[in-house]
């Protein structure tokens, strides 16, 4: 069994890779537990992190033993991947790295219903900030990928 942390900012591409794994969609279990879907309210989670990173551990503990390979997609918090490396420590970290302008192209183009802001204004809010921290802490255990 191997667990992979996938990391990278907005529209970095995570959806996508490694498209044949099991995924844990971090944004869906904060979705679970703030009871909503608006970009806005999922960016202001910041103080949650001990809850999101219990509902992760939770749920990798639940599926841990039925899967070769399970990818946690899109933490974005620094104290998450520490209590996610305490109980998962040969968890392997992936960072996505995209120049702004792709990634602008890619939330420009998805049209999707939560992207109710303009790129420059979710592209830095203080969890994208935090995501960006998590590359600076992680940085010599990350494998990056230009994506």
């Amino acid at each position: 069994m191997r667990v992979t942390l996938l990391f990278g900012r907005i529209c970095s591409g995570k959806t996508s890779y490694y498209p044949d794994s099991c995924r844990i969609v971090v944004s869906n279990l904060v979705r679970d537990i703030i009871n909503s879907t608006s970009r806005e309210e999922l960016q202001n989670t910041m103080h949650l992190d001990q809850r999101i990173a219990n509902s992760i551990l939770d749920t990798l503990d639940y599926i841990v033993d039925e899967h070769p390979h399970i990818v946690v997609d899109g933490i974005r918090q620094a104290s998450i991947v520490h209590e996610v490396l305490k109980h998962y420590p040969d968890a392997e970290l992936v960072w996505l790295e995209v120049p702004v302008e792709e990634r602008k192209r890619r939330y420009e183009s998805r049209r999707d219903i939560k992207d109710v802001e303009p790129f420059d204004v979710a592209d830095n809010k203080p969890i994208e900030w935090e995501c960006q921290e998590i590359f600076s802490i992680f940085e010599k255990q990350l494998r990056i990928i230009n994506n």
